[in-house]
């Protein structure tokens, strides 16, 4: 565990509401953003390389000024542009909400005994077709595994345990399109959020999934200041869809922040700080 574990900015929610985290994510990309050449610290160099050494046998990456090559386990080559480490950051936020609820979805189906192949036909049940007796075990087990970890008030514990209905039942609240049950399913609403076509930026996304399944990269890149070097943002005025998602995800009322991009960042739910806890990695 990093000595970052000081600066984290923590929530007083159990689960975060996906879809104002992800409104706010595109639009502080989109206003925030200015397109240019980006060179990455020397520090992020080194920890990205090394998570993906410890996470990814036989994979590498080398680092050049604005781009950077990805050597697979099968000795072949993924071009990128340093970029892509930048735009990423912007979504750090939703993909570690995402992978948190996936835990969440995970547990429920260990409590229920379902393996292998049965967790995408439940996942499916889930979405398409589940009965109210599916929906009301689904949540109160959800309830009982929340109420065991977190020593929250009940009403705390009831919007995480809806929140995690729709996680599982209306894909279009997190703009998703594989089933929560797949190891992919964070790719689409990610790249299609960013605007980019899968075929060519599949690996954009997997930036973004490794700088939320690290809490050391993922305080890294919380700030473009604290990976890159000379990198340009816009001043803005927020808009009404950027400030209302953010009290929507911080469950507050801000009426005029600051434009700094390190000035109203979402805070880490409490969920998803155990689940970086937790990790070894």
């Amino acid at each position: 565990m990093s000595d970052n574990t000081i600066m984290i900015k923590q929530s007083n929610q159990i689960l975060k509401n996906l879809k104002a985290v992800l409104d706010f994510s595109v639009e502080r990309y989109r206003n925030q953003f200015i397109w240019q050449e980006i060179e990455l610290t020397p520090e992020f160099m080194q920890s990205f390389g090394d998570y993906l050494k410890k996470t990814k046998k036989g994979m590498s990456i080398s680092f050049f000024k604005h781009t950077s090559i990805v050597t697979n386990r099968s000795d072949q080559n993924i071009f990128i542009a340093n970029q892509w480490f930048a735009i990423g950051s912007f979504f750090v936020d939703f993909c570690t909400e995402l992978l948190t609820y996936q835990d969440y979805f995970e547990k429920i189906c260990y409590r229920f005994h379902i393996t292998g192949k049965e967790i995408q036909q439940y996942a499916i049940l889930l979405k398409s077709n589940p009965s109210e007796v599916d929906k009301n075990n689904f949540c109160s087990t959800a309830y009982d595994i929340f109420k065991s970890e977190f020593d929250y008030e009940d009403d705390t514990i009831r919007t995480a345990v809806s929140y995690l209905w729709k996680f599982v039942n209306d894909y279009s609240w997190w703009a998703g399109q594989k089933y929560v049950s797949r190891n992919d399913f964070f790719i689409s609403p990610i790249l299609n959020s960013l605007g980019v076509v899968n075929a060519n930026a599949e690996f954009l996304a997997y930036i973004v999934l490794h700088y939320a399944s690290n809490l050391n990269l993922r305080l890294m890149v919380e700030s473009l200041d604290g990976f890159t070097i000379g990198t340009r943002i816009n001043r803005y005025k927020p808009s009404d869809v950027e400030l209302r998602s953010y009290n929507e995800a911080e469950q507050t009322v801000v009426k005029d922040p600051i434009c700094d991009y390190d000035s109203n960042r979402i805070s880490i739910s409490a969920a998803s700080l155990q689940r970086f806890k937790s990790s070894t990695i």
